[in-house]
């Protein structure tokens, strides 16, 4: 089915569904995105379609998450932003400031009961998680036999030299730190087995990077043949020619989210639970995922042949306890940066 066509029905059909009282609004959201194709793919496939059944219009707020999340709370008592789209961990921090964001019920988003719990009760029911991109590892499988599934795997001695894992600016050290610590009988609140472990890794490891952005010319020399990487980037890697082979470990591979946060004192209430109600629903969450090429929050979406074996399913992903983490960033990076990747 065609982009024109699949956006017409979505219209139509959400049209019939849509209460009087939100067509009639009209109003304008303000809410914040991340550019690029990212972009691209939810104005066509999430706030286009809302605009067509509601007449509503959208007014959007670029920057960072942690700018975003300032705002909400320097205006809480007359917000800028309606509905702030915030990322892992930013979107924990939030939850942490009392009287800042509604708890958003089944009740008033009726599409909440086909999310699957690790993008709604993990978050205290005060936000929902919208999309997910995974982060699990690939390798050159030209250079590596037997083949890698595990995080586990990667402190074998023959990986000596070889590994790319990111440094404090790298994204998903903290999910590497808790990975580590899992797997040596630490957890959350016990990351010191996860520090020794990831000392005794640093003979394996090529590169600390800085920016995932140093990975694809890496990996196409050769220079290193494992990687710890976001899902989409490495399929972008393979499709670009080179023999690598993209796995989600046996463990589970931690994600990227993210979320809506509704202020408790947002102007236009109604309109805009009624846009993160159209955002959650089956055939938005479809088409954004297909579009996209993400994982969706909504248990009920089957992304089409081609896109689903680029993505971790719901069931290979490793729920982590962000409310335990996120108190503890501050020591995680002081350490990691000490302790191991400027160690002796």
């Amino acid at each position: 089915m065609g982009g024109t066509t699949r956006r017409g029905l979505l219209a139509a059909g959400a049209t019939l569904a849509a209460p009087a009282i939100v067509r009639a609004q009209g109003r304008t959201i303000v809410t914040t995105l991340f550019g690029g194709v990212y972009e691209q793919n939810f104005r066509r496939h999430v706030m286009d379609p809302f605009t067509q059944k509601t007449g509503a219009r959208f007014q959007v707020r670029y920057g960072s998450p942690t700018e975003w999340l300032t705002s909400a709370m320097v205006n809480k008592d007359e917000p800028e932003i309606d509905l702030p789209f915030l990322s892992l961990p930013v979107a924990m921090k939030a939850l942490g400031v009392p009287g800042l964001f509604l708890d958003i019920t089944p009740e008033m988003v009726p599409n909440l009961r086909d999310v699957d719990p690790l993008f709604y009760d993990a978050y205290d029911r005060k936000a929902v998680g919208f999309n997910y991109v995974e982060n699990g590892l690939a390798y050159r499988s030209d250079r590596v036999q037997p083949p890698i599934t595990a995080w586990a795997d990667l402190w074998q001695p023959r990986f000596k030299g070889q590994l790319l894992l990111p440094d404090i600016a790298g994204g998903y050290f903290y999910e590497l730190v808790v990975i580590a610590a899992r797997l040596h009988g630490g957890s959350e609140t016990n990351l010191e087995p996860g520090f020794r472990a990831l000392r005794e890794l640093r003979p394996n490891v090529f590169r600390w990077f800085k920016s995932p952005n140093e990975l694809p010319a890496l990996l196409q020399r050769g220079e290193a043949t494992v990687a710890s990487i976001g899902g989409a980037r490495a399929w972008q890697i393979r499709d670009g020619g080179v023999p690598l082979e993209v796995v989600i470990p046996s463990e589970g591979a931690p994600v990227g989210v993210l979320s809506f946060h509704v202020p408790q004192k947002v102007r236009n209430r109604d309109l805009v639970l009624a846009f993160v109600d159209h955002a959650m629903s089956t055939e938005v969450q479809t088409a954004f995922g297909n579009g996209m090429q993400s994982g969706m929050a909504n248990r009920r979406v089957q992304l089409s042949p081609e896109v689903a074996p680029r993505v971790a399913p719901l069931d290979r992903l490793l729920r982590l306890d962000w409310k335990q983490i996120e108190p503890r960033m501050g020591e995680m990076a002081e350490r990691m940066q000490r302790e191991v990747i400027g160690g002796r």
